[in-house]
């Protein structure tokens, strides 16, 4: 088993069962006909397969943030087995799990709170009512 699979094997925090993505909604964004069927991942998320290049996507509810805050937030991830996602790959992730009318953040730790257990792997986090999170910076038509 490598690391990945047996960090995946390992218990996840309790939620509630009731995931907030569609894992069949899902599957329908992305492409029937290139990802396999959804996978249950953990208590409250996917997993879904691409059907021949390797590529991973995972979506998770984290509903023990939401208990503590007050709002659900979704985490999803595309990987690829030997090369970085690029740009349009994580349009696409976000366009299949947020749509296009929701906010999906990429988000930069610090250093020492970084998590890495995949090097080619690339994130989005965004509230599961897919309200806005961060100010609007463009909102005098210019960022």
């Amino acid at each position: 088993m490598n690391l990945i699979d047996a960090i995946e094997a390992q218990p996840h925090l309790p939620c509630d069962p009731m995931p907030v993505v569609n894992g069949l909604r899902l599957r329908k964004a992305l492409g029937r006909h290139s990802w396999q069927a959804a996978i249950g991942h953990g208590c409250c998320g996917w997993r879904i397969d691409a059907v021949d290049a390797g590529t991973r996507i995972i979506v998770t509810g984290d509903h023990a943030s939401g208990h503590a805050e007050g709002v659900n937030w979704i985490h999803a991830s595309i990987s690829h087995p030997d090369e970085m996602p690029e740009y349009e790959d994580l349009k696409m992730l976000h366009r299949a799990v947020f749509g296009p009318d929701r906010w999906s953040y990429q988000v930069f730790a610090p250093e020492a709170e970084h998590v890495n257990i995949h090097a080619h792997v690339l994130h989005l986090f965004g509230r599961a009512d897919g309200r806005p999170a961060l100010p609007n910076f463009g909102r005098f038509g210019t960022i």
